[in-house]
């Protein structure tokens, strides 16, 4: 049984729209979500997260979806002047997410758990902007949420860094966004990021089943906030709950105990970059 959207169509927006797009799909003779992700090339989550209101679908999503809906002239009239109002009011940055970003820019310490793409902070613009691209959104929209997650990257980089401790799982290395170029640049970028003194990387090997396989998070620390825990699962989620997040700090330090060392994870990393640079 699904669960119950918190957001009311009644007062928000985005809401209001992805109930009308929710609507439009069943009416369309797609069922479940699951149908018509088979049908759109969308993947669920995606749907199911614009149909909650938590995202606004991208142009390119949107159009795709009343392409694969049929709807009608007047149709889509009403539902991209439904669209254009809703971005207006939210703004390029998701409520969720807002928390989130307010804390982190206080944190003194991050810690970053990435199971099947690289955490956003450690992004590079290309990888970021093509990430964008493939779940939907169209080249101004891309570009706009990738300054915007280059931008928080001002954190570490600073002149008064905070100290990021950042897990990645193996397969994030191979797991393709954008082009094999994009793969080797952003692998490239990780390295040289692993290089600055405020920043610990390691990769835990896909060699199986462990603890962290059920999903990435990021814990954020500093005396000036509370801790902060973001959960990137199917319906991303902040949080200030103390015990959640300190039993999320302790998985954290349990999937440590999978990864390889500093200087051992550099090597898989160039080795995932050199195979990437033959591919292009």
């Amino acid at each position: 049984m699904p669960r119950p959207n918190p957001r009311d169509p009644e007062t928000d927006l985005g809401a209001a729209l992805g109930e009308t797009l929710r609507d439009l799909r069943i009416d369309a003779g797609f069922r479940t979500q699951e149908d018509f992700a088979r049908a759109s090339g969308y993947a669920r989550e995606g749907i199911s997260r614009v149909e909650t209101g938590d995202t606004l679908p991208g142009t390119t999503m949107f159009t795709d979806w009343l392409d694969a809906c049929q709807a009608t002239p007047r149709e889509r009239k009403l539902l991209a002047r439904q669209l254009t109002i809703a971005r207006k009011v939210r703004g390029p940055i998701p409520q969720f997410i807002q928390k989130w970003f307010a804390n982190e820019a206080k944190a003194s310490f991050l810690r970053l758990w990435g199971l099947l793409v690289i955490p956003g902070q450690l992004q590079c613009r290309e990888y970021a902007h093509a990430m964008f691209l493939e779940e939907g959104l169209d080249e101004e929209e891309a570009t706009e949420k990738a300054d915007i997650r280059i931008g928080r990257q001002a954190l570490f980089t600073g002149p008064d860094p905070a100290h990021v401790t950042a897990v990645i799982h193996e397969r994030a290395l191979y797991f393709q966004v954008g082009t094999p170029e994009v793969m080797a640049g952003q692998l490239v970028y990780l390295v040289e990021l692993s290089k600055r003194p405020n920043v610990v990387l390691q990769v835990v090997p896909d060699t199986g089943y462990f603890p962290g396989i059920r999903g990435p998070f990021e814990v954020v620390n500093g005396e000036a906030i509370p801790d902060t825990l973001l959960m990137l699962a199917i319906e991303d989620q902040t949080m200030e709950d103390t015990a959640l997040t300190r039993k999320a700090m302790a998985l954290f330090e349990e999937i440590r105990g999978y990864a390889l060392s500093v200087a051992d994870s550099r090597a898989v990393i160039l080795e995932a970059i050199r195979r990437w640079s033959q591919q292009q």
